[in-house]
This record gives C-alpha cells, sequence and structure tokens, in this order.
C-alpha cells in the first residue's frame, strides 16, 4: 500500500519566503511565536506603516498569517491554520531541511527524531 503525501498549502515563492525568513541568522534562531519581524517605511506617505512583501500579503489574506493590533502591524504571526501548514511542510522533508531547520521542531510539535549509536 502507497501513500500518497499531503499536499503543501505554499507555492514556490511562499516556501522561499518562508526559508528566508526562518533561517538561522547571525546565530539568532526565529521563534515562530514571535512571528516575522516587519521593517516600517522612513519615509513618504506611508511613513511608519509596515512594508508588507506581496507574498505575505497573501499568506495574510489566505488566513495563514495576521497582523495583531497590538504590535503596530511590526510583526506576522502565524495563525493556527499557519502553524498546521508549516508543521506539513516541515514534516514533509523536501522544502524545510531538518538540520538547517530544526530549532522550528519544538514549536510546532513534532517528536525528535531517535538517536542512533554508531561503534
Amino acid at each position: 500500500m502507497t501513500t500518497t503525501p499531503r499536499a503543501i498549502p505554499f507555492t514556490p515563492a511562499e516556501r522561499s519566503f518562508l526559508r528566508h525568513e526562518l533561517a538561522a541568522a547571525f546565530g539568532h534562531f526565529p521563534k515562530l511565536s514571535e512571528g516575522l519581524k516587519l521593517t516600517l517605511w522612513t519615509t513618504g506617505p506611508h511613513r511608519g506603516q509596515p512594508k508588507i512583501a506581496p507574498v505575505l500579503a497573501g499568506l495574510i489574506e489566505r488566513g495563514i498569517m495576521d497582523m495583531r493590533p497590538e504590535d503596530l502591524g511590526r510583526r506576522a504571526i502565524f495563525t493556527e491554520t499557519g502553524m498546521a501548514a508549516l508543521k506539513a511542510l516541515y514534516e514533509d522533508g523536501r522544502y524545510l531541511d531538518p538540520d538547517r531547520f530544526g530549532h522550528l521542531r519544538e514549536e510546532l510539535g513534532i517528536p525528535a527524531p531517535p538517536l542512533t549509536h554508531r561503534l
């Protein structure tokens, strides 16, 4: 009996965006609970408002991510639907390398793989 892989609810552009945003940078491992940090416009008519990339706008529109009013638009967080989709993406194994994105495992509720001993 063969099993069909679960459908991944992210486009290739969204997967690339998430890999970029969730990868470790300068020794800092981002936490899903803290959300994705957004930059703000510093000049012009949108001054003080968050810069929302088209990919992120699509994730917000589909209910995978949300922006809390108390964060003043400085962070985008994953919704419950988004966390479930991200968990499916991680568990698939083709899109998020466990060595590079292992820091997400605990927050996604995925058990650690069993240790193997070599002699």
